[in-house]
This record gives C-alpha cells, structure tokens and sequence, in this order.
C-alpha cells in the first residue's frame, strides 16, 4: 500500500515540476495533488519526497486561496520537521507558513514565523534564508505601517541578495522598497525601486511576481497624476494575474482600479469595479480587502444618495477594522460615515463619528495620519457650517 501511495505522489510530484508556477493547474489535478500529500503523510520514510510534493504545490494553493487549509497543514508539517531535527525544512516551512499567514491578514503570526524561520537560518548558517526573512519582515512591517524599520530591513536584505546574485530575491526586494517609498510620500524614490523590479522580472519571466510590481507601479502613476498611465499598468497586472490562475490578486488590483473611477466620480463604473471584486475576495476570505471594498462601495452609494446601503459598507468596514485595532483605517471609514451623514443631514451622527475618529489619530505621527487629520479637520469644519455652528 505504501509504495502505491508513493508512487503517486511521485507522479504528480513529476507533474507539478514539468511546469513552472505560472503553468495554469486544474482545480482537481490541485485536490489530487492535496488527497496524494495526506496519504503521504503516513509513510514517514517519504519525509523527503513529501517535503518536496508540499513546496510544489504551496504557490498553487497561496494563488488558489486555499489559506485556512493550507497554514493548517504546514502548521503539522513544521510540527513534523522539529520531531527530526530537520532544521532546514522547518525553517522553509516557517517562511512558507509567514506567506500564508500575511496573506490571509494574521500579521502577528506572520510575524512569529518569519522571526522563528530567520533564527533558525542565523544558526545554521543559511545566508540565502536569512535575508529572505530580512526581506519577509520588512514588507509584513511595511503592511502594519512601520515604515522607516521596514526599510532598514529591506535595504539589508537587498545587499544580502545582491551579493548573492538572486535576481528573483532582488526583484521582491525592490518591489518592497518601492511601495515603502510609496507609502512615505517618497514618490520619485519609489519609481526607480519598481523599475528596476520590473527589469529583474522580466529577466526571470516570472509572470506573478511582475504583475505584483506592474500593480505598485499602478499605484504610484495614479498618486503623481499619470491617470491613464496609471490604469494600463493595473489592467496589465490583471492580465498577468488572471493569466497565472490568481484571480485574488487580480481582484485587489480591481479595487485600485475602481479607485481612479471614483476619484474622477464615475460611479457607476467605480461600483462595478468594486462588486466584482468583492465576489472574489468574500469567497475566499479576505478580510482586509473586503473591508477596504465596502468602504469605498459605502462612498460610492453616497455619492449616488443610496443612503441605506451606503451606511450598511461602511458599518461592515468598521466591524473589520475594529476587530483588527486598525487604527488608521477604523478613523477613516468613520472618517467617510461622517460624511454621508452630513449629507443625510445628521448633524449629532456626524459628530460622534469625527469625535471618535479623532480621538483615535490625535496622538498618531506620520505621512498617512498627517493628511487623514487633515482631510477630519476639513470635515468638522463643514460640520460646523452646515449646522449653523459658525
């Protein structure tokens, strides 16, 4: 029966390695893959075949959203490694285990496995995992809005790659540094990161990750006023996206595009945008994102005097946010509550919204809470205009 079971799994082992990640996988060739890895499981003489069946499918199931299931198998697959003192597969699924666990928004837990794959690498020697994790942990920094350690971690990671010669690492890397840039107001810094990222990608043909900096080149055109610029990278990361079978990734490049079309009050299109992405991303679980969805869907039915709906995003966005103790986040949306609530006339509303939003980045510093406070400064003047407060 074991050899049976080995032989299997060596076999689709075979499959997945005839392909490269970008390779589109059928969904039950994927369920075959996963049935073949727990049978696998039980033959403890396979620990290396099964090591090697895990790492082949783990972008396959990350791209799929597979993320529950998955973080909870390489959970018992790390458990596995420590039992033999595989110190090197523990430390590759540690990494691993980080990119799910960022994924699926679980940034404290992706914390701890980042920290614990990157101690382990320091003992043993492992250079090359050392500063992956270096790099790892300054975008999970980037995310929790850290910025100026974030940097500190990628810029060493990325002379780590560099001497190395890891043109992928390097990629990544750059791809960080550009979207931390990005996130300072540091726009003309974070255009020669994200060039360079495309270059080192195209030299790969790694398709996925040059859609992910096709995306962040997106973002930065849109914040300098390149609008049509802007939109043919986000719709050419799409195209790469949908075309490596992640359809998660192209739904958050989407919310950017229906981003530009509300900022030039084409809402109807705007709302399209944003729907289609929320039927992606509500079936796989997506919480952060959904969250960002449905408060600009809430400024979206505002905007088109759809209070009812309007009030029911953003309710829906503040439950995420609170529950996360996103702070800046949790202050915009209450930021944006407050202003269909001017708009129904709801003067006292309004003002508990603002009050709490506040309260919440009064003592905050940097880029990102500077313009929040004061875009809430403009509308607790409005507020007083409105209702005769003046």
């Amino acid at each position: 029966m074991q050899q049976t079971i080995i032989a299997n799994a060596r076999y689709w082992l075979n499959l997945l390695d005839a392909r490269t990640e970008d390779d589109l996988i059928p969904t039950s060739d994927i369920r075959a893959v996963a049935v073949a890895l727990e049978a696998l499981m039980r033959a403890p003489e396979a620990w290396p075949l099964t090591l090697s069946l895990a790492f082949a499918l783990h972008p396959r199931m990350e791209r799929r959203g597979y993320w529950a299931d998955w973080d909870g198998f390489l959970d018992v697959l790390t458990v596995r490694a420590q039992q033999r003192s595989d110190r090197t597969a523990e430390a590759e699924l540690l990494a691993r285990r980080g990119e799910i666990q960022r994924q699926r928004g679980d940034y404290p837990a992706a914390e701890i496995s980042y920290r614990r794959a990157w101690r382990l690498c320091r003992r043993s020697g492992d250079e090359i995992g050392r500063a992956r994790a270096l790099s790892n942990l300054g975008d999970l920094y980037r995310l929790q809005g850290h910025f100026r350690r974030a940097e500190v971690l990628c810029r060493g990671a990325l002379a780590l790659f560099e001497a190395m010669g890891d043109t992928e690492r390097m990629a990544y890397t750059e791809n960080h540094l550009g979207l931390i840039c990005y996130y300072l107001g540091r726009w003309s810094d974070a255009l020669p990161h994200l060039s360079r990222s495309r270059l080192l990608w195209q030299q790969t043909s790694d398709r996925h990750g040059l859609a992910k900096t096709l995306q962040n080149l997106g973002l930065v055109h849109r914040r300098i006023g390149s609008i049509e610029k802007a939109l043919d990278f986000f719709r050419e990361a799409m195209h790469n996206y949908r075309a490596v079978g992640d359809e998660i990734h192209a739904a958050r490049t989407q919310i950017n595009v229906g981003n530009i079309y509300l900022n030039q009050s084409d809402l109807l299109r705007a709302e399209r945008a944003y729907t289609q992405a929320e039927e992606v991303l509500n079936r796989v679980g997506d919480t952060i994102d959904l969250a960002r969805v449905r408060n600009n869907l809430g400024m979206v039915y505002t905007r088109l005097n759809n209070w009812d709906e309007a009030k029911a995003c953003f309710e829906r966005a503040l439950e995420q946010w609170r529950n996360r103790g996103d702070t800046w986040n949790l202050a915009n949306t209450l930021g944006e509550l407050s202003g269909l609530h001017l708009a129904c006339g709801c003067w006292a509303e309004a003002q508990t919204c603002l009050d709490e939003a506040w309260a919440l980045v009064s003592a905050q510093s940097g880029v990102r809470y500077d313009s929040l406070r004061s875009e809430l400064a403009g509308r607790r003047q409005e507020l007083r205009r409105l209702a005769g407060l003046d």
